[in-house]
């Protein structure tokens, strides 16, 4: 006889006729085996299930091992029952780890029984079972939806015992048996735990399920809504146990899904004490119970405090489209979500409401603005929660100009601190920008000649400073005085001397470099800066184009005037150590050019001695 044998699908053997006895003692536990497992699934009637099997094998021991993971994660066999003349020789079956029984574990996880004799089984196996004192072992595997879920075990005290292919036979149907039951138990269990499960979801969320059929009687409920009815309303019709309102929303959209077994979706209200209360309903079909019918199944919700809150958030957008300002709502990445009619205001005829394909506010921020929004919602949706986050920045409008508008922007975050969506609020500043940046100007600019004063002089000399001690580099500075300016006010009139300080202020700026800064000191007097002034070469350069453009005739008044220029210069570390000494070694300087004969460029070391060509 071979060790492992197939398990059969049914009894397909004939007997001999020395067996007929056998095979009849073996139907016949075989059919009160089934009937015990049909009647009682429960654990209380597993032993006797194992009792009556061993006796029909006329053997000492026999055992039920169902699978379990153990705390490891291995995969064990769990001694679930146990029958023998000798209890306690169950002791040492308690539990066995597959991976370290490889021959039971491969020959049971392909379906094959496997029937040896003691001396024939290797070490871990024949350890295993030794305690009981038997001279053969049967395992039969317990299938249960295509998976090796435990094994029946049959053990023989007798030197060898031969099992007969009709024992077999009738023992691995008696475990098909088993098996089935267990498949039963734990799709029983599974059903229970569903049903639980529904009822525990349903109660936790408040929602209502009623199974009905086509002719509206109530075969289900599970509901804990004061409204509604309650788990006592099946058999009942939808007419006579649930209000008007929601029985006629249901059975209006009945036939509709039964005939298209599409779901389908109700809303209804109903009247209370309190106010109306909102409903939405999904209805769809499942077939009832017998399987012999098609029933439908409605969940319904209690919308309210959602209509209600929605109500209010519409009163509120209805009240901010009130505003001259936008309000606009945007996600984490700064996309435009929702904008009110504020936004149409300032965007020239853009509707409120959504924003078409979430545009991103970045969208519609002026090129050169971009990088200041955009470090903005940066910090917004890194989590800041610093005061102020307000900012002004250039807004297109639709017909391609710009305005400048104030945002004041926050950030809503989660419970757990994460930002879930940003809003802002937008408002015009044209007008006040412009004159703001107009009275800027004034307080920083001479009137007359456009040119920075000597406020911004002093901000843009002392950044140069900073820079030329941070980068060992050297600062310029040169002033320059209008030659015989009075004699041209007194002889053509101050009108005359303006466009004089005009064109020679235009003349200047034009001979220097685009870092370079020409400022109006007074009266006739100019100050230039030369930031960076890496080479006495270029200083004495740029000098040379100040003269060249100072000489050029001028026309004021009918009248053309040829102008001289005195200039003085200075240069930072050499011949000053900060702004103010540097200030007054370039006015010193100029001073010295003009009694040196006027209409000449001097320069601080020159005039000390200590200036020597490179």
């Amino acid at each position: 006889m071979s060790s492992a044998s197939s398990m059969p699908d049914m009894l397909d053997f004939e007997a001999m006729p020395g067996e007929l006895g056998l095979y009849r003692r073996y139907l016949d536990v075989l059919g009160r085996v089934t009937n015990l497992l049909l009647e009682d699934a429960g654990e209380d009637s597993w032993e006797e299930v194992l009792q009556l099997l061993a006796g029909a094998a006329r053997i000492s021991h026999c055992a039920l091992f169902l699978n379990q993971t153990g705390a490891d994660g291995r995969l064990q066999a769990k001694l679930r029952a146990f029958c023998s003349s000798s209890p306690a020789a169950g002791a040492g079956l308690q539990s066995l780890d597959y991976e370290d029984h490889v021959l039971l574990n491969d020959t049971l996880h392909i379906g094959m029984v496997l029937a040896k004799n003691m001396a024939e089984l290797p070490a871990p196996e024949f350890n295993f079972f030794k305690g009981l004192r038997i001279a053969s072992v049967m395992c039969i595997p317990l299938l249960v939806g295509g998976e090796m879920s435990g094994f029946l075990g049959f053990f023989s005290q007798r030197e060898k015992h031969d099992w007969l292919p009709m024992e077999i036979d009738i023992l691995c149907v008696a475990a098909n048996n088993f098996s089935a039951m267990l498949a039963r138990q734990r799709m029983e269990h599974s059903l229970r735990a569903s049903e639980s499960r529904l009822r525990v979801l349903v109660g936790a969320t408040e929602d209502i399920v009623i199974e009905f059929d086509a002719g509206g009687e109530i075969h289900n409920v599970w509901s804990d809504h004061g409204l509604l009815p309650s788990a006592t309303s099946p058999g009942k019709s939808l007419n006579s146990a649930l209000p008007a309102g929601m029985a006629q929303a249901l059975l209006s959209a009945a036939p509709h899904v039964l005939a298209s077994g599409k779901s389908d979706v109700v809303d209804f209200a109903l009247e209370d004490v309190l106010g109306d209360q909102y409903f939405t309903g999904r209805l769809q079909t499942v077939p009832s119970e017998s399987g012999q019918a098609v029933h439908l199944v409605a969940l319904i919700r209690d919308v309210t405090v959602q209509m209600q809150a929605e109500a209010r958030r519409q009163t509120m957008l209805d009240t901010l489209d009130l505003l001259e300002e936008a309000i606009i709502d945007m996600t984490p990445e700064g996309k435009l979500t929702n904008v009110s009619s504020g936004w149409e205001k300032l965007r020239g005829g853009e509707k409120s409401g959504r924003v078409p394909h979430e545009k991103s506010l970045l969208q519609f921020v002026h090129p050169e603005d971009q990088g200041e929004v955009q470090a903005m919602l940066g910090k917004l949706e890194a989590g800041s929660k610093e005061p102020g986050n307000t900012l002004r920045f250039r807004l297109g409008r639709k017909n391609g100009e710009y305005l400048w508008v104030e945002a004041r922007l926050l950030a809503h975050c989660s419970p757990q601190g994460h930002v879930t969506c940003m809003r802002g609020i937008l408002r015009d500043v044209t007008a006040s920008y412009l004159e703001q940046k107009r009275i800027t100007r004034l307080a920083l600019h001479d009137p007359l000649t456009s040119l920075p004063n000597r406020l911004l002089l002093h901000d843009h000399l002392q950044q140069a400073i900073i820079r030329a001690q941070r980068n060992g580099s050297k600062v310029a500075l040169g002033f320059i005085d209008l030659d015989r300016f009075k004699q041209i006010n007194d002889t053509l009139g101050h009108r005359a001397g303006d466009i004089v300080l005009q064109t020679l202020s235009q003349r200047l700026q034009g001979a220097l470099r685009e870092m370079d800064t020409l400022c109006r000191w007074g009266g006739d007097e100019f100050v230039v800066l030369l930031p960076d002034a890496a080479q006495e070469a270029d200083v004495r350069r740029i000098a040379a184009r100040l003269m060249e453009a100072g000489r050029q005739p001028v026309e004021a008044e009918g009248q053309e005037i040829f102008p001289t220029l005195s200039i003085g210069f200075a240069v930072y570390p050499d011949d000053a150590g900060n702004t103010e000494s540097l200030l007054a070694a370039a006015d010193h300087t100029m001073f010295h050019a003009k009694r040196n004969g006027r209409n000449n460029v001097q320069f601080h070391r020159d005039t000390s001695r200590e200036f020597s060509a490179t």
